[in-house]
């Protein structure tokens, strides 16, 4: 008998080394880490609950946090956060980011989609938005923007389509700067009142 419990018991620690080394869950639960199920060295594929905030390695599909959401190496998916957003790798955004205080991208990123946020979003490495960004301010100096960039303060790199705000900044436009101030540093007018436009 007790070698039939010594060989189950070995066997379940197999298959529980087994699976922490692979390190993928289809379902991540979060209340703060380390309280988070399962530790925050896994890549969650499927949904991921924070009840106050969760970071884990990668998360690919659905990421919905209460306060907010972290990502160490990638995301890529759907991401909803009542605060913040924050991906400190890569991350792909297909549908939308949301977040409340602001979404932070600190490595490269693509949106397709709907980028927004009450506060910022903000994208510090290179970046390509594919539809809407939408906040009080975005942030984006190394961005490309195909679509409609919204916010009181807009800054992008390139510009394919509009920025609508009260100061628009653009290092190259494709299209129209609506807003009091607008700036495009290749324009034939690099800054102009109410409207400037770029081919």
């Amino acid at each position: 008998m007790f070698k039939k419990i010594l060989s189950f018991v070995f066997f379940i620690g197999l298959g529980t080394l087994t699976v922490a080394q692979a390190g993928v869950s289809p379902l991540g639960v979060s209340v703060v880490p380390p309280l988070e199920f399962p530790p925050p060295g896994f890549t969650i594929t499927g949904v991921r609950l924070s009840i106050i905030y969760g970071q884990h390695q990668s998360v690919y599909g659905i990421d919905l946090g209460a306060i907010g959401n972290v990502t160490t190496q990638h995301f890529g998916g759907v991401q909803v956060s009542g605060i913040f957003n924050q991906n400190r790798g890569t991350a792909t955004t297909v549908g939308l980011q949301f977040a409340a205080a602001g979404n932070f991208n600190e490595n490269k990123a693509h949106i397709i989609g709907i980028q927004a946020a009450v506060g910022v979003n903000y994208n510090q490495a290179e970046t390509s938005v594919l539809g809407l960004q939408v906040a009080a301010a975005n942030l984006s100096p190394y961005s490309r923007v195909i679509g409609v960039e919204v916010g009181l303060y807009n800054r992008a790199n390139e510009v394919f389509g509009f920025q609508i705000g009260i100061v628009n900044v653009a290092e190259s436009l494709h299209g129209l700067q609506i807003g009091l101030l607008n700036y495009h540093a290749r324009g034939v007018f690099s800054v102009a009142p109410i409207l400037n436009f770029g081919f």
